[in-house]
């Protein structure tokens, strides 16, 4: 459950993230649907503690450049995420592909890291980008990596299963059984389950009792045509993952 103050602060921050121009308080509050007199007050707090700015008479309101300055000092310092870009760096080489570190967030799917493929037609995504458990490898990875029944408690609460192509999978008994034969091969696959055009790999794995998984996403073709090499370097790459991290 949000608490409803925490979400409008980061609804405010993303807005500006899309749109990227000064917006007076009005137009803020429509677009993230916070009533105008909470909108007012929160982006005063937010003014008061220097995450944002007003550049004009009447030109609204903007993000300083306070709110870069603690993300990064934050990012900086992210232990995993350090541990593991020497390893996506690894696996983007070996492959030529987008890899990507996943958890999850809820029922969600969320990228922690993302290095993406030098190639001009690639898989692009960023860190906090959210996918669905059931569209994804990263999710049957996930999923995967847990025990019987967190594996069932997570899946109850993704249901109903939306279809998003003509690929994706809306059926709970047979999510399962791919959930399943995934962990028997050590490794799962998603084939434009959530963009028609996208395939992924992934392996799952547990770090202090929590869901973590490599992931490859790519054109679906291309990762198809190559894909004995891709599951190879994935899990070469996973084998290189410190013991000390692992369980």
């Amino acid at each position: 459950m949000d608490v409803k103050t925490a979400a409008r602060v980061f609804d405010v921050i993303n807005l500006f993230a899309e749109v990227r121009q000064p917006m007076i308080y009005s137009e803020i509050a429509r677009r993230t649907e916070i009533p105008l007199s909470s909108c007012h007050a929160l982006l005063q707090t937010m003014v008061a503690k220097g995450y944002l700015y007003a550049p004009g008479v009447k030109a609204g309101y903007y993000p300083t450049q306070r709110l870069l300055h603690v993300a990064r000092d934050i990012c900086s310092e992210d232990p995993l995420t350090l541990a593991f870009q020497p390893l996506l760096s690894a696996l983007r080489d070996a492959t030529g592909e987008t890899a990507a570190l996943a958890t999850l967030a809820g029922n969600r799917v969320v990228y922690l890291d993302v290095m993406e493929s030098r190639q001009k037609i690639r898989y692009s995504d960023e860190p906090g980008g959210f996918m669905y458990v059931h569209a994804s490898a990263a999710g049957k990875a996930l999923a995967g990596a847990l025990s019987l029944a967190a594996r069932r408690k997570l899946l109850d609460s993704c249901e109903p299963l939306p279809a998003f192509t003509d690929g994706s999978i809306a059926d709970r008994a047979v999510l399962e059984r791919e959930i399943e034969q995934g962990v028997k091969d050590g490794w799962h696959r998603s084939t434009g389950e959530n963009v028609e055009d996208v395939a992924g790999l992934a392996r799952g794995f547990l770090i202090h009792g929590e869901a973590f998984a490599l992931v490859i996403g790519a054109p679906k073709a291309r990762l198809l045509k190559n894909e004995r090499h891709a599951v190879q370097a994935l899990l070469e790459v996973y084998g290189q993952i410190p013991p000390s991290l692992l369980g």
